[in-house]
């Protein structure tokens, strides 16, 4: 479970009953309502403010999501196949002639403020290259791939929420034949009210 999930039920449990008992100690509308029976009145008094309240929450609850934003980045080896809960994992080896090969799927989703001007990177070792199909929204040095996701987003007429998506295959190439692993996680630039979920990847080299 996701911190900020814990965060919200614990608010939900305590904090709102909590409110709920301040204001019903202040003013009880249901003193007001004569068909209530007296007796029962603080109860449905209490009731009737945490549904109010709820209600407050969940329509906040509502305008932060479309305030925020998911990037996705999951790799995957079989293109009829694709588990962003499972780590792949690639060998870069002689019978391959020291190449192997991994699809990203990547996945934008939310405000189009929040995702604009971020940028995907992820960072290569030494002992090996890396090569992506041409593609206009990413630099590509020898130790570092990195997408611009302000070029990955499409034209958008209101430029608040937006969903897309795009696959691309990377080719690892191995630069010596030392037998080495390490297991890959791209990264983003860090924004209050976007997420980043990525599986990573493992690569190994077997000299």
């Amino acid at each position: 479970m996701k911190p900020s999930s814990i965060i919200k039920i614990l608010l939900k449990a305590v904090a709102l009953p909590i409110m709920a008992m301040f204001m019903l100690n202040k003013w009880n509308l249901c003193e007001y309502i004569t068909f209530i029976p007296e007796d029962y009145r603080f109860d449905a008094g209490l009731a009737l403010y945490m549904a109010m309240l709820e209600a407050v929450a969940e329509f906040i609850e509502y305008f932060i999501a479309k305030a925020n934003a998911t990037i996705t980045c999951t790799f995957y080896t079989d293109e009829r196949r694709e588990d962003r809960h499972a780590k792949p994992t690639i060998q870069m080896s002689d019978s391959s002639m020291g190449i192997a090969s991994a699809w990203c799927h990547i996945i934008l989703d939310g405000s189009y403020k929040k995702l604009s001007g971020t940028e995907i990177c992820l960072d290569i070792p030494q002992w090996f290259s890396a090569q992506v199909d041409a593609n206009s929204s990413l630099e590509q040095n020898n130790h570092q791939i990195k997408w611009n996701v302000s070029l990955l987003l499409p034209e958008h007429d209101n430029k608040k929420d937006v969903h897309t998506e795009m696959r691309m295959k990377i080719s690892f190439i191995r630069n010596n034949e030392n037998n080495v692993s390490i297991v890959l996680e791209p990264t983003i630039k860090k924004r209050f009210g976007l997420e980043f979920e990525t599986n990573g990847i493992t690569i190994q080299n077997v000299g």
